[in-house]
């Protein structure tokens, strides 16, 4: 069974995130704003429930307003302390700098707190993992994109990132050990040649049974979602090779359980962003035997994210790039 409901409708609504808050809210943090993405207009808000996601606050700025254009790609919950990873731009993801904001109070006021650990400028930062050991992956697309090629970008008319003369984009993950307070870099990341097509990786992680740390890859116009692994607790990750799971260029998104299921979000559809389902694997990700059509209603669903709780996935979605949909699906125990 499956309760949608709409959170909000604008111009543009872009990567909706949902998190469980310490007041027992839910809490949705999206890119609004502008009529496409990127764009100056891109600004960064945040929703909140008090009845588990039937009804839906009024906005709520994480950013302060400047004329730069916003961008949130994680929200991380660390006890009270409530951490938006924003990229912060020129319209064109240029002039590209990197910020958290912070919230004590469940995400109704923010203030700024710096850069992430090493990554300053053109990187995204993805939804954080916290393994069995209590260790914490904060997995990153990171574009090594130099200050005299950013330089060429700026001045030359017309450019965007992806006109970028770079070679690569690395997929990774930053390691925390001591419950947030300190971060490493991960050693052997993935690398996807984009010198002829642009990559937005965007990856997304699970911990299987054995300890081994599995990130899923959107890579474009290959059809289908890439795979890497870790068997070190993130230190060094495998080259990452093509799977059987359909992917139409979009976000996917993996929701660990407690009993070691791992459910995967996404459109498995190697041309078109629908249908919505979920796919469950019991098996640490060989095989997926609970496959279940959250809607087929026709439109672009993308960059769903969310978490499991109680026998229900919870998550966000954008519907054609405007709609903002808060999703309850409760897992059906007798589909295979």
């Amino acid at each position: 069974m499956n309760r949608i409901r709409m959170i909000h409708r604008d111009t543009l609504s872009c990567e909706p995130i949902l998190r469980r808050m310490p007041s027992g809210e839910l809490l949705c943090v999206t890119q609004c704003g502008g009529l496409k993405e990127p764009a100056p207009e891109n600004r960064v808000f945040a929703f909140h429930s008090s009845d588990n996601g039937e009804t839906w606050s009024k906005t709520v700025s994480v950013f302060p307003e400047n004329g730069e254009a916003v961008y949130c790609t994680e929200v991380m919950v660390l006890n009270d302390e409530i951490s938006a990873f924003l990229t912060v731009h020129n319209g064109d993801f240029l002039a590209w700098h990197n910020t958290v904001m912070r919230s004590y109070d469940s995400g109704y006021t923010w203030e700024a707190s710096g850069p992430p650990p090493f990554f300053e400028k053109f990187t995204f930062m993805r939804g954080m993992l916290r393994l069995k050991n209590g260790d914490m992956l904060v997995p990153y697309q990171h574009y090594p994109i130099d200050d005299k090629e950013h330089l060429r970008l700026l001045v030359e008319p017309g450019n965007r990132v992806r006109d970028a003369e770079v070679d690569y984009v690395e997929s990774g993950v930053i390691i925390s050990r001591d419950g947030g307070k300190t971060f490493t870099r991960c050693e052997q990341p993935v690398h996807f040649d984009i010198k002829d097509t642009w990559a937005w990786s965007e990856p997304t992680l699970a911990e299987l049974a054995d300890g081994t740390i599995a990130m899923l890859l959107r890579r474009d116009r290959t059809g289908f979602l890439w795979r890497s692994e870790s068997r070190d607790g993130g230190v060094s990750w495998s080259e990452a090779v093509k799977t059987t799971i359909p992917n139409p260029n979009n976000k996917p998104k993996l929701v660990p359980m407690p009993d070691g299921r791992i459910a995967l979000l996404h459109t498995p559809n190697s041309a078109k962003r629908f249908p919505l389902q979920v796919w469950i694997s019991e098996d640490g990700m060989k095989t997926w035997p609970y496959r279940e059509t959250v809607t087929d209603f026709p439109g672009s669903y993308d960059y769903s994210d969310g978490f499991y709780e109680d026998g229900h996935i919870c998550f966000t979605i954008e519907h054609n790039r405007q709609n903002v949909l808060f999703i309850d699906h409760t897992i059906n125990m007798n589909l295979k």
